[in-house]
């Protein structure tokens, strides 16, 4: 009796642990500096953000363990960008093309000064 319920108790535990959603990988990184331009082609705004020396080998780990999904990095509570990863990304450079205006792209990059934290997460798809 005490075996079969012992048993029981723990085949549930097994379903239950294999319910459990998968958790996002979420990391923060600093910034270095950031700059602003419009696209040549598109048109858009795009913010380019210079990671930190400390940084940039976290960001090319995080792309590397998570090509093929979902991310987004924000600054606090705005997306700044939502995109699929195709490829481990070098250099700490991430060039977010973005639907802002002018005016709303350099008041998030006037934002995203040396030493700011963004938080890049990976989404399942």
């Amino acid at each position: 009796m005490a075996g079969s319920l012992l048993r029981n108790l723990l085949l549930i535990a097994a379903l239950v642990a294999l319910a459990t959603p998968a958790r996002a990988e979420s990391i923060s990184l600093e910034v270095q500096s950031s700059s602003v331009e419009r696209d040549k082609i598109t048109r858009e705004m795009v913010v380019t953000i210079e990671l930190s020396p400390e940084a940039k080998a976290a960001f090319e780990d995080f792309t590397q363990r998570n090509v093929g999904r979902s991310i987004e990095i924000r600054l606090g509570t705005i997306v700044l960008l939502k995109a699929r990863l195709m490829a481990k990304i070098s250099g700490g450079v991430i060039r977010a093309s973005t639907k802002f205006s002018e005016e709303d792209a350099r008041k998030v990059s006037a934002q995203l000064t040396r030493g700011t934290r963004i938080t890049l997460e990976d989404h399942e798809t």
